[in-house]
């Protein structure tokens, strides 16, 4: 098929159309800010979510033609299924949303839910599509329930860092908040500022001159380095930002909050491995999603070779 295309807000013109039922642009922008609904409440990094959201809106219309193919194999068994449908989407509302993501505050969940533009009844059926997915994929996936030796190297390998518990990175960094001493500061001008520390650190500029002459966070003093940090040193919030960037490399200019952030980690001292058996099971879980996401695919793309699709004007 052609390149994924993002929705374009307010129009009601055909995105596609699969086997003679449309997507129109408005269905795939509605699912657009459904999943930005989701993910801002999951996603605490602004990068990480922006950048989230972008996969996202860039996948959206293929996402629904594939929805519209599987609901499509699914109406010779609506009948009979219906009632155990519904009743998983209203738990995964009552639960996976207002419970965990919105601490049972109904009333936050459907603020958000009219921020961004959706109705409970859209939404719902929105939960209600995703359990019929979920369904048929389970009916329909069928993948080996042996895992090779090669294939549990090549994860360990992949994840190692995942399977260590007590490791410390030697980490820097670099604050510059959004609004700064200078009364003429905006957020786009201290962002401005933060790429261009960041490109003088990746052209070889010394990080604690920087940090010292323009950072505003607790390590500036000492030239932005903390020294070796473990995750429960710094916490979930920032050990999740961190430890996962590759080392002697300067990040991307990082916005949470109220502030921008610039981060390098100069050295990393791995962990200890988990206990054996956890790291087998582990290993044995990923795997099998790789597997089904695998099979996943190739039952999708069999659904598509005998469907008719027509893609709208872009």
């Amino acid at each position: 098929p052609p390149a994924a295309v993002s929705a374009q807000p307010g129009s009601n013109g055909i995105a596609a159309v699969v086997n003679g039922r449309p997507i129109l642009w408005s269905d795939v922008e509605k699912f657009n800010n459904s999943q930005e609904m989701m993910l801002r409440a999951t996603v605490v990094d602004r990068n990480e979510y922006e950048q989230k959201l972008a996969e996202v809106r860039k996948t959206s219309l293929e996402t629904l033609i594939e929805q519209e193919l599987i609901l499509k194999e699914f109406e010779p068994f609506e009948a009979g299924f219906a009632d155990k449908v519904n009743a998983y989407a209203d738990e995964s509302i009552k639960n996976r949303f207002i419970k965990e993501r919105y601490k049972g505050s109904r009333e936050a969940f459907l603020k958000d839910l009219n921020s961004a533009g959706l109705s409970y009844k859209k939404f719902y059926e929105t939960q209600r599509k995703n359990v019929i997915m979920q369904m048929m994929q389970g009916q329909n996936v069928k993948v080996p329930e042996y895992i090779t030796s090669d294939e549990r190297d090549a994860f360990f390998k992949k994840h190692e860092s995942e399977f260590r518990e007590g490791g410390e990175i030697k980490l820097w960094s670099i604050t510059i908040p959004k609004i700064g001493e200078d009364a003429a500061s905006t957020p786009a001008s201290q962002k401005a500022l933060a790429k261009e520390i960041r490109t003088k650190l990746v052209n070889g500029d010394d990080f604690a001159s920087l940090a010292r002459t323009y950072s505003a966070d607790s390590k500036a003093a000492n030239g932005g380095d903390w020294g070796f940090v473990s995750k429960k040193s710094v916490g979930r919030f920032m050990a999740d930002m961190v430890f996962s960037l590759p080392e002697k490399k300067v990040s991307e200019v990082r916005d949470v909050d109220d502030s921008y952030y610039i981060f390098y980690v100069e050295a990393v001292k791995p962990g200890q491995l988990r206990p054996k058996e956890e790291v087998e099971l582990a290993i044995e879980r990923g795997v099998m999603e790789e597997k089904k996401k695998k099979g996943y695919q190739e039952w999708v793309n069999k659904l598509k070779r005998k469907a008719t699709i027509r893609y709208g004007a872009k």
